[in-house]
């Protein structure tokens, strides 16, 4: 299992959908998996349901996933408990998908499915997720720039496949 995790906005899903289709890899998406589990919304989950219990979910569903083979792509806050972070580390190659700030309020201006950024002005609301959760994906195998989408998408193959000699994890 290869698992893509970053900050909200930063290009997880479109490197996800990417070595999918390049590459031939089954894709699993976090959020939008426990979305059809739910059979809501994740910005609704978060407004009836809590952040909590929406975390709770995602962790549980998470561990799941691991058991697959494929692309894993998160949510940007799946690696915020520990537990999350050592089953990523023990069962999948982690590529922490990176962009700028500047980059992801230009890609997330108009993006109104992310709940922790509604009701807030979106430059202030990033930023103070942004200072929260930088060093939050610190841990990761492998850190890719999502400037060029394609060329991380190959990086990330090209990675996966030296640190495992071509065998699916």
């Amino acid at each position: 299992m290869i698992t893509l995790i970053g900050f909200t906005g930063a290009g997880k899903s479109s490197i996800g959908r990417i070595l999918a289709l390049r590459y031939g890899f089954l894709i699993w998406d976090l959020d939008h998996l426990i979305a059809i589990q739910e059979g809501i919304p994740i910005t609704e989950i978060f407004a009836v349901k809590g952040e909590d219990y929406f975390r709770e979910i995602e962790a549980v569903m998470l561990a799941s996933l691991l058991k697959h083979q494929g692309i894993l792509v998160t949510g940007g806050g799946a690696v915020m408990r520990a537990q999350s972070r050592e089953l990523l580390l023990k069962h999948s190659f982690v590529v922490h998908i990176h962009s700028t700030l500047d980059v992801i309020v230009q890609r997330l201006q108009n993006d109104t499915s992310r709940p922790l950024l509604l009701g807030r002005d979106l430059n202030i609301a990033l930023a103070d997720l942004y200072e929260k959760r930088e060093q939050a994906y610190d841990f990761a195998h492998m850190l890719v720039d999502s400037s060029d989408l394609e060329q991380s998408a190959d990086r990330i193959v090209g990675s996966w496949l030296d640190c495992h000699r071509g065998h699916l994890i």
